[in-house]
């Protein structure tokens, strides 16, 4: 049987995005800004600006899949008017704890990117960043976009990307057999046995923790031709995974590997 959206919720209430890899108390002060950190100066090195401009400043925002908050968190001190979305209430809980331990102001809610809350045309913008890949229909989630966004709003949307390691068996069984050799593990929410994946797909989905019940990735041609609907749609790679070596690294060297990062974002205007 194919997952379902409660297997997706039952999964991110156990581990929010950040438990398992985060290394202070969960929920804490100290946790949110490690958290931050960590997804400012890795995750996001080099398109930070891309999913949120200073043109955001004064419009309404939609976070679609908030997580633990970090775009709140970066978007309310902007000036956006903000709200939040997760399909995990454990989630929207951790947020909702940082906003008020930094005594920021926004809302955020329990809700499926699949069908979203609100009426159309009701957000001048909204960023999306790796969550749509974890729902049983992606597509479903773009259209919500679409439908929710102004004429001439801004999405900024990414996903796992699929790379010719990701679609080759050779390639796939060499790469394993290089992370296994040089010890570039994921640690944390059980993904150590990564390198021991026997499919690219399962591999993927192992990403986010061994348990984690959907995990996709697109190439840029299939991730952009989902955004039809849409008028000038862009996309780029990014992101490294935060490991052992590459922390080490000065960040114009991490920037430059980080456009051959394994995700995907997509910028486009409705």
């Amino acid at each position: 049987m194919d997952p379902t959206i409660d297997d997706v919720r039952r999964f991110w209430d156990t581990l929010p995005l950040g438990v398992g890899f985060i290394p202070e108390d969960v929920g804490s002060a100290e946790w949110f800004r490690e958290f931050d950190r960590v997804k400012a100066n890795f995750g996001l090195l080099g398109v930070l600006e891309t999913f949120a401009p200073a043109t955001l400043r004064g419009k309404r925002v939609l976070d679609v899949g908030c997580g633990p908050g970090f775009w709140a968190r970066h978007l309310i001190p902007m000036g956006a008017d903000y709200e939040g979305i997760d399909v995990s209430p454990r989630s929207v809980e951790l947020a909702r704890r940082s906003l008020e331990l930094s005594g920021q102001r926004g809302r955020i809610r329990t809700a499926n990117a699949e069908s979203l809350p609100f009426d159309a045309e009701s957000f001048d913008a909204v960023i999306s960043e790796g969550v749509i890949h974890h729902t049983p229909d992606t597509q479903a989630c773009i259209d919500e976009i679409y439908r929710v966004l102004r004429p001439g709003g801004r999405a900024a949307v990414s996903v796992y990307f699929r790379p010719a390691v990701l679609r080759s068996p050779v390639l796939f069984a060499l790469a394993r057999r290089a992370m296994r050799t040089l010890g570039v593990l994921q640690t944390g929410r059980g993904r150590e046995g990564m390198a021991d994946a026997t499919t690219a797909e399962a591999f993927v989905r192992m990403y986010d923790g061994a348990d984690n019940p959907i995990g996709k990735a697109y190439s840029h041609a299939e991730f952009r031709q989902a955004f039809g609907r849409f008028s000038a749609v862009t996309s780029r790679r990014y992101f490294i995974p935060y490991v052992r070596g590459y922390v080490a690294l000065p960040a114009p060297v991490r920037r430059l590997i980080a456009r051959l990062g394994l995700m995907v974002v997509v910028v486009a205007h409705k």
